[in-house]
């Protein structure tokens, strides 16, 4: 090999070397201070102040880049803990039947070796409302002088694409009182999360936590039918009820200025668009006369056809989340045709 050409091969391969590698432009949420929390979360107060429009641009990595602890399981005996008699106040204890599933009580710590805390309050798999007031209940062994409380979950997916995870403070620090008020249950961009508590000595080292699993509803869907379709136009989400369980949640986009998504429930009606409220019919491959553009996996939810939910085009993906519509309801292709399939003919439809 010439000189020359080894001296154009080395410039080439620090040429290389210097050019970054392109950034990713997915934005990764910030660590906490507090490295006593989960790494994943977030510590903002809630998500109401975000646009929905930029959280759907955005697909989060924090799942990829970030270590995501194992959560523990619900039941207490599976944590390794025991069923030792109560020796501190009963007065405030739930009824015996309540009572009965708890496998950690306030006691002495050296019984159990290692000071524990366990959730009385909520229940496994409870379901919270959007608004509504709720009492958390714990109980610690004695060394635990003062806890901290906090949620997190995972934000409502896209065409099945993590979007993140979200976490924030129920309460600071606080007295080991055995229970805390939550005066309202935020909004959350998910159908469950869960709720955390960390107990602390005097002097705020961490000593035990427990974690449990709580379903979430808006405030709107409190009184809906068990088994429907219902749309949120205030914060551009479908929801899909089976047996009063949450089997779908998809963002998607209503109407935009201009144009109007009407509210509707089952046999309500409206002079122009006809009877409301339920799916009128199916087509997968449904074209709009007034628009001149393709409507794939198509419910229509008027009699009169004026409004469905239906696909968008991937031009438009970007945003969901926000109202972008000329009145029907868009999602993104993959879910609308998950959605599509599961979805029959006659289901009752909400919009609110």
């Amino acid at each position: 090999m010439s000189r020359a050409l080894a001296i154009v091969i080395t410039a080439l391969v620090f040429a290389g070397a210097a050019v970054a590698p392109q950034s990713s432009d997915v934005a990764v949420e910030p660590l906490p201070a507090d490295q006593e929390f989960h790494p994943a979360y977030t510590l903002q107060q809630d998500e109401v102040g975000t646009p929905e429009s930029a959280q759907a641009a955005t697909v989060s990595r924090a799942e990829e880049d970030l270590p995501v602890e194992p959560l523990p399981p619900d039941d207490p005996v599976a944590q390794g803990f025991e069923q030792p008699t109560w020796m501190g106040d009963i007065d405030d204890l739930p009824p015996a039947s309540s009572r009965a599933d708890l496998a950690l009580l306030r006691i002495e710590p050296d019984l159990l070796g290692e000071p524990r805390i366990v959730f009385i309050s909520p229940q496994p798999e409870e379901e919270w409302i959007e608004g509504a007031p709720v009492t958390l209940r714990w109980l610690a062994s004695r060394p635990i002088a003062q806890v901290r409380i906090y949620y997190y979950y995972d934000r409502c997916k896209l065409a099945g694409r993590s979007r993140g995870r979200f976490g924030a403070l129920v309460t600071p620090m606080i007295a080991n009182d055995g229970q805390f008020r939550w005066a309202a249950v935020p909004w959350m961009d998910s159908s469950a999360f869960r709720i955390r508590i960390a107990g602390y000595d005097a002097g705020s080292k961490l000593l035990a936590s427990d974690e449990i699993g709580v379903r979430f509803r808006p405030r709107e869907l409190a009184n809906i039918a068990s088994t429907c379709v219902a749309i949120i136009k205030r914060k551009q989400r479908l929801y899909y009820y089976v047996d009063a369980r949450v089997k779908r949640m998809h963002m998607v986009s209503t109407g935009r200025g201009g144009y109007w998504t009407p509210l509707m429930h089952p046999g309500s009606y409206d002079r122009r668009r006809g009877a409301m409220g339920k799916v009128f019919r199916k087509d997968p491959c449904a074209w709009s006369r007034a628009y001149h553009c393709p409507m794939p996996y198509w419910l229509q939810i008027t009699s009169t056809g004026s409004h469905g939910i239906h696909a968008t085009s991937p031009r438009f993906y970007r945003r969901l989340g926000g109202p972008a519509s000329h009145g029907c309801i868009r999602q993104h292709r993959g879910d609308a045709k998950i959605l599509y399939q599961m979805v029959p003919v006659g289901m009752p439809v909400y919009i609110f």
